[in-house]
């Protein structure tokens, strides 16, 4: 039986080791192409993600929010993604991970 997540946990990159073999999401900007894989920065860190179809193409940042699992080398399986405005804000995000992974985690998950 495959494994389906019913929901992704949202992380930052200061968690990566913390999640490995678990189903995250992770917020940041496209990097680079690298054809079986694409470059993705999350707070400064370069994070390897795979399996991902259509990256779109664009002049401007391509921001994402990827969902996917977490394999033992650190590298993101994607398993979907979104494409967030150029508005984003990454500090509010990370200061609202970090409360949602600290002293309100009982809150968000189980």
């Amino acid at each position: 039986m495959t494994d389906i997540p019913t929901s992704y946990q949202r992380i930052n990159a200061d968690m990566i080791t913390k999640f490995k073999g678990q189903y995250v999401t992770l917020v940041g900007k496209l990097i680079q192409n690298k054809g079986d894989y694409v470059e993705f920065m999350v707070d400064g860190t370069i994070v390897k993600v795979t399996e991902i179809e259509e990256v779109p193409d664009s002049n401007e940042d391509i921001l994402l929010e990827i969902r996917g699992k977490l394999n033992d080398d650190g590298y993101l399986e994607a398993k979907e993604f979104t494409e967030l405005d150029q508005t984003f804000d990454f500090e509010l995000y990370k200061k609202v991970i970090n409360m949602v992974q600290g002293q309100f985690r009982e809150l968000f998950y189980d």
